[in-house]
């Protein structure tokens, strides 16, 4: 009587020890899912902000040309690149003004200027 007894819970404690080990197989996988779609996220995040940047800085090369009554095939190519990176500078470090400006206004309570 008392073999069946330990038997019995000997066949539950395995049933539980597999079940234990599929949960937890099952809980690495989707941590490790989770974890590899933040990195996408953040890949595609940065795709987007590099592009914003991109844009935003040959539309004001174009506007400069535009004032100074030049075309874009006055300049080569590698002038082009430096115009665009030189604007890509100025727009990143505006943006991170922006940013600490807005950060500091909200910590006194001003959320619109």
């Amino acid at each position: 009587m008392l073999d069946k007894i330990k038997k019995g819970a000997q066949t539950s404690l395995d049933v539980s020890k597999k079940a234990a080990e599929v949960s937890i197989d099952a809980s690495k996988k989707a941590a490790e899912a989770s974890i590899d779609a933040g990195i996408k996220a953040k890949d595609q995040s940065i795709k987007f902000g590099k592009k914003y940047i991109r844009k935003k800085a040959i539309e004001s090369i174009r506007e400069k040309l535009e004032f100074a009554q030049k075309e874009e095939s006055d300049f080569t190519k590698e002038q082009m690149r430096k115009m665009i990176a030189k604007e890509e500078k100025k727009i990143v470090k505006s943006l991170g003004l922006k940013g600490a400006l807005t950060t500091i206004l909200a910590l006194f309570g001003i959320t619109n200027i």
